[in-house]
């Protein structure tokens, strides 16, 4: 029934903030912009930001939670590399780089809305 995720939409709090974190300190390239949403160029599945007060024109915000719900998890080269360039950044990050009991190594860290991003070796 369902087989390919086509995209995933953050719904964000306050577009700018969030805008400025994704590309200034994520470095993820910026696809296209219009008003209060930007999706970003990545390989496979889109990723995109959307401010909740203008994503009313798709749905009631009462159905949009309050943030923080979402792992988003992405391989990287080097785990340690990734946090030690993250922290210049001022993202703190809150659990690792550390290898968990099944062998991979991982390290957490929030967006601006408390969704959970997670970087992993590959």
């Amino acid at each position: 029934m369902l087989n390919k995720l086509f995209a995933n939409c953050l719904l964000v709090n306050d577009f700018e903030k969030s805008l400025a974190f994704y590309r200034d300190i994520l470095g993820l390239v910026v696809n296209s912009t219009e008003g209060k949403f930007a999706d970003f160029k990545l390989e496979g599945t889109s990723l995109a930001i959307f401010e909740k007060e203008t994503a009313t024109a798709m749905f009631p915000k009462k159905f949009m939670g309050n943030g923080g719900g979402v792992i988003l998890a992405f391989q990287v080269e080097d785990v340690q590399k990734i946090c030690d360039e993250l922290k210049t950044k001022g993202v703190e990050i809150f659990e690792g780089p550390k290898t968990t009991p099944w062998g991979q190594t991982v390290a957490y860290f929030n967006d601006p809305d408390g969704n959970i991003w997670e970087v992993s070796a590959k």
